[in-house]
This record gives C-alpha cells, sequence and structure tokens, in this order.
C-alpha cells in the first residue's frame, strides 16, 4: 500500500500541493486519486491485452509512456479510430515495461528533500516579517 502512496506522491508531483486554501487542496488532491485512478486503469487494461501480471507493470514507466503519447493522442482526437489504434499500442507499449522480479531488495525509508534554514509562514503573508538567516551560514555575516 506504501509503494502505491509513493507513486502518487512521488511520480505524480503530489508531494508538495501547490493550493493555498482548504477546499483547492481538496480538491488538488482529487484530480491526483483521478489520474492515478486513470493510470492504474490503463495498466490494468495493458496487462489483461498483453497476458502480463499487473504487479509487474512499472508505474512511473506507465506515466512516462503516456506524457511521451499525450501529443499523438491530442492530434488525433478528431478520428476515433486512429485514437483506439493508438491506444492499443500504448498499451502494448506499457505491458512490455515491465519490472523484474527483485526478491532481495529493500525499500530503505530516507528523506530526499534537504531542510530549508527558512522560517516557518505562521501568520498572514502581510503580517509576517522576514528573520535573520537562522543557518550557521547567516551566523559569519553578523
Amino acid at each position: 500500500m506504501e509503494l502505491f502512496f509513493r507513486d502518487i506522491k512521488a511520480t505524480l508531483g503530489m508531494d508538495i500541493l501547490r493550493c493555498k486554501t482548504p477546499e483547492m487542496v481538496r480538491k488538488e488532491i482529487v484530480m491526483h486519486w483521478i489520474v492515478y485512478n486513470g493510470i492504474r486503469w490503463l495498466m490494468n487494461q495493458a496487462s489483461d491485452k498483453e497476458k502480463r501480471p499487473l504487479r509487474r507493470l512499472s508505474f512511473t514507466a506507465s506515466v512516462q509512456a503516456l506524457r511521451h503519447w499525450e501529443p499523438m493522442m491530442l492530434q488525433t482526437k478528431n478520428d476515433p479510430k486512429e485514437q483506439r489504434r493508438l491506444l492499443t499500442l500504448l498499451k502494448a507499449v506499457i505491458a512490455e515495461k515491465g519490472v523484474p522480479d527483485r526478491p532481495d531488495r529493500g525499500e530503505p525509508r530516507a528523506v530526499k528533500r534537504r531542510p530549508k534554514n527558512y522560517q516557518l509562514m505562521t501568520l498572514p503573508r502581510h503580517e509576517m516579517m522576514e528573520q535573520g538567516h537562522r543557518g550557521r551560514y547567516g551566523a559569519q555575516g553578523a
């Protein structure tokens, strides 16, 4: 289950939400879930068609393939027959980008982003006064 959350956060870019209001944050999360479910549905279709186990398909490779094929799909939006043909080819590409069996692979927990030496925004922007740099490099100039 945690791997699926990692797919949503890292691969789809939901690790940093960009909206400011709670209502818009909820909408942003819902949109990520819709996209995630759409990609998983496409992967499921590809695994059924190509007779490959769904667990062996790469979510990241599927997202990359979809982004790569998006311009071609948009060019054929007025031709449903061509879109179906391209969708069939896209499913074949997604199914061939499988994940090998990795029995001894570990999933270590680590923080990828380095912490920033900035104060937290605890007040509205117009009330907030910037404090001096709190890092060790700021102390040298004082």
